[in-house]
């Protein structure tokens, strides 16, 4: 028993020292966003706060866990304090990555929303959000979550700003929204982060996401910069084959019975989920630009086993790839919702000037990568 307590205790010791270096080396990668020691140290300190078991995240609860008189500190810090956020952003993105880096890494992209109590936050409209599970006052952003089999990070945001706050100039004025940041659709959005991932430097194969992102402007935006892709598309999304154009919901009847294949697609708490899977060859509707190497384009098709209930996925590889490989990217998609619930559980605390990018430091503990 003593034995087993001493090991127990001693990799308990060797855990803490590889994430204390690992968090001391992350703090140390976004030191310059922070012109002043003294916000430095409030950021490192409200961090490691993150961290701590407390039932609610928020200025007042972190304040009395670090032994402040007041929430003053950091309330004044996330919105008024002078640090670059989108520095930040992109110093956590490429350590995180790097950290993570795989051959067949995916880029998974996604929207949530934050409830709000009323209309004054930047972007806050009654809008549909999953999170909320309808429709809802909330503040919506699009989400970019890094995957591999080593871990899963979330490294990008950009708010979703509706066309009725984008237009409100008096609305605009009053909470300092700069005269940059325009109305922009989702995908239009999950397009700036993909260019931002690859200005970066950011190695990533794949890209997937759901039904919202599946559109061909933003397929051929992410064929345009180098990625493959598997995106959730509706039911009368149609695709060209040989035989001539149908709907995704007409391939999938064409698929012979013994055409199905079962696969394991993850645990969950009932045990194996199992689904069957069909791939369809399709002919590219995307290629960039003309003489280039077409690729490798298909329509996956996921069948539930019981309620036989099918979803489908557009997707695209430079090489040759297997239905399996194309499954294994299409479920890394999970991995964001996994994310996002984690950033859910942390603070949402008050934004910088503008309202842009509060939330992405107040969730600054959740980018320490999942698995590391």
């Amino acid at each position: 028993m003593t034995t087993f307590n001493d090991q127990v205790a001693a990799e308990a010791t060797i855990a803490e020292q590889v994430w204390t270096t690992a968090f001391g080396t992350l703090m140390v990668e976004v030191a310059a966003c922070f012109p002043r020691r003294d916000s430095r140290l409030l950021a490192r300190e409200m961090t490691e706060a993150m961290l701590m078991e407390l039932e609610r995240r928020n200025c007042w609860t972190l304040a009395e866990a670090l032994g402040h008189d007041g929430p003053w500190r950091l309330q004044h810090f996330l919105s008024r304090g002078s640090w670059d956020h989108d520095l930040a952003r992109d110093r956590l993105a490429s350590w995180a990555t790097r950290e993570l880096d795989d051959d067949q890494a995916v880029l998974v992209v996604d929207e949530t929303g934050d409830e709000k109590s009323s209309t004054d936050c930047v972007g806050a409209a009654h809008q549909y959000s999953g999170a909320l599970g309808g429709v809802g006052l909330c503040q919506v952003a699009v989400h970019l979550t890094y995957a591999t089999p080593r871990g899963h990070v979330l490294i990008d945001r950009e708010l979703y700003l509706p066309a009725a706050w984008a237009q409100d100039e008096e609305r605009r004025l009053l909470r300092h929204v700069p005269d940059e940041v325009c109305f922009a659709t989702k995908p239009q959005l999950a397009a700036v982060m993909l260019h931002r991932a690859r200005e970066l430097g950011i190695r990533a194969r794949w890209f997937a996401g759901d039904e919202v992102y599946g559109s061909l402007e933003l397929r051929r935006t992410a064929r345009t910069l180098g990625f493959d892709y598997a995106l959730a598309v509706k039911a009368d999304h149609t695709a060209a084959t040989a035989a001539g154009r149908f709907t995704a919901a007409r391939l999938a009847a064409k698929v012979p019975a013994k055409s199905w294949m079962r696969m394991r697609t993850g645990h969950g708490l009932k045990g194996d989920r199992h689904y069957d899977w069909a791939l369809i060859e399709v002919r590219p509707d995307d290629t960039p630009a003309e003489g280039e190497a077409a690729g490798h384009a298909f329509v996956v098709v996921r069948r539930h086993r019981y309620t036989r209930e099918l979803s489908f996925y557009r997707c695209h590889s430079t090489t040759p790839v297997s239905l399996a490989g194309l499954v294994t990217v299409i479920c890394a998609r999970w991995r964001i919702e996994e994310d996002l619930c984690a950033t859910r559980r942390s603070a949402v605390f008050p934004a910088q000037p503008g309202g842009i990018g509060g939330r992405f430091l107040g969730s600054m503990a959740d980018l320490m990568p999942k698995g590391l």
